[in-house]
């Protein structure tokens, strides 16, 4: 081979190597997404090119012009979502370290020219010198990466499924603002025609000043409360809209439906087993470890093998060539990588006892999340099938005495308070179950969380309005 053919084969090389690259991280990329769809449920899943963060698929258009479900919400933070294409670039990191610990050392080339003066041509000295021992190394060290590429992988995949479960989150409580915020109009109404009733009785002198005096203070009350209802389902729907990653007009979207009444239907009893089989932290735990101990394996090897150098001299003196080679051996006699055995044994030791410690707080959250799942359930359907319908049905005997004049308009607007107040807390009730249940599917698909607190039950707050009180 010439050396313009020689040039010009490297020159391929080098253009061609960023390529190969591009190539090897989208294979990354499509790992994770054949991940993500079967963990997630989420078929024909095709995640967005991570080096176009502005550039948003089609897709997202098209499911945020259609009312949002919580699966299509999912989906749209997956593509459009920037955090979300930051954790697939993260890879590339990984990637990168791997490509780059496969390699061999570049050889070294020297060249020297010398005028000995007087009659003496121009000597000329060429040396071409490669580390033994850096090559020898370099499938060892390609080895430890490979492990952390895969260890990066999981962390992506997982990271991914935590976003598409606070993206649910988010939807679910975007939901519930909503229909708080539906019964609070509708109960406000009501509080006004009771102030009119009020207002037209105290006219004619039928009601005293004081109890005209309260219902103003309780419609203006309600009021507040729908008040405060617009604000927290601004406040819900900016929550959903940074997690779709969205802005300008595609921030305008609505959502679908409400939240539906839990069926009674049985949980896995295999979950803890599923959790724990499932789970990306323990199988990133294992590649973080495999990693580690494939690092005991490099330090040890590091330990004992000389360094090694091997190189080729020619001098040319007048008209001769003067040929030879030679090796450098650094003997491993004070330094033989003893620090870095230790280190590597002990990130082995520390990354294996904290799988053990994730795996024990996996089971324990998946027991502590089943039986929220079957608490947050019996209290949502006992809401819809017996308390509602029982408040809803003192309403109407309420009504039927309002007709037969034995009790007055207040007592009846008082008790349709308690009905809306009782709608209110099935709301909360139900969507501490969909909560819940997402948390449950997010440990089935292999990623855990922990429970979040404060969900009291609904029902505690109730107040228990009688037919026969009032003005």
């Amino acid at each position: 081979m010439t050396p313009i053919q020689m040039v010009v084969s490297l020159l391929a090389v080098l253009m061609l190597g960023p390529a190969c690259a591009t190539s090897r991280m989208s294979g990354d990329v499509r790992a994770v997404e054949s991940s993500l769809a079967e963990r997630a449920r989420l078929p024909e899943l095709t995640l967005p090119a991570f080096d176009a963060p502005d550039d948003l698929p089609a897709e997202v258009d098209r499911l945020v012009e259609k009312p949002l479900t919580d699966d299509s919400a999912v989906r749209v933070a997956l593509l459009s979502n920037r955090d979300a294409r930051a954790a697939l670039a993260d890879i590339g990191i990984a990637r990168g370290d791997y490509l780059q610990a496969g390699l061999i050392p570049n050889p070294e080339l020297d060249l020297a020219v010398r005028a000995p003066g007087g009659p003496q041509p121009l000597q000329l000295d060429i040396g071409l010198e490669l580390s033994i021992s850096a090559t020898v190394l370099a499938p060892l060290r390609a080895s430890v990466a490979e492990a952390q590429l895969e260890a990066a992988r999981l962390r992506a995949t997982g990271f991914l499924l935590e976003l598409a479960w606070q993206t649910r989150l988010a939807f679910f409580e975007a939901q519930a603002a909503q229909q708080r915020l539906d019964l609070r109009l509708r109960a406000f109404a009501s509080q006004q025609a009771s102030y009119a009733t009020a207002v037209e009785l105290h006219r004619v002198g039928n009601l005293p000043a004081i109890d005209l005096a309260n219902e103003l203070a309780a419609v203006e009350l309600s009021r507040l409360q729908v008040a405060e209802s617009e604000n927290a389902l601004l406040d819900a729907r900016e929550a959903l809209t940074r997690k779709l990653g969205l802005a300008g007009a595609r921030t305008g979207f609505s959502i679908a439906g409400t939240l539906p009444t839990p069926k009674d239907t049985p949980v896995p009893t295999d979950a803890e087993a599923k959790a724990i089989t499932a789970s990306l932290e323990l199988l990133e735990f294992n590649r973080r470890a495999e990693a580690a101990s494939r690092k005991v394996g490099l330090a040890t090897t590091e330990g004992w093998l000389p360094h090694l150098t091997a190189g080729f001299h020619g001098e040319r003196d007048a008209d001769l060539w003067e040929l030879g080679a030679h090796v450098g051996v650094g003997l491993p006699i004070f330094d033989r990588a003893q620090g870095r055995q230790l280190s590597a044994q002990s990130e082995y030791d520390a990354l294996r006892a904290r799988a053990e410690s994730t795996a024990i707080g996996i089971r324990s959250v998946t027991r502590s999340t089943l039986n929220r799942v079957e608490s947050a359930g019996r209290r949502a359907r006992h809401f819809a099938e017996r308390l509602v319908p029982a408040r809803q049905k003192q309403l109407d005997e309420t009504v039927l005495q309002y007709n037969a004049m034995t009790v007055g308009v207040f007592q009846v607007l008082q008790v349709q308070r308690g009905v809306t107040e009782s709608a209110l807390a099935q709301v909360d009730a139900t969507l501490d179950y969909w909560k819940a249940r997402a948390g449950l599917d997010l440990l089935l698909a292999g990623r855990s969380t922990p429970l979040s607190a404060g969900m009291a039950l609904p029902s505690s707050t109730l107040s228990t309005p009688s037919a026969q009180g009032g003005h």
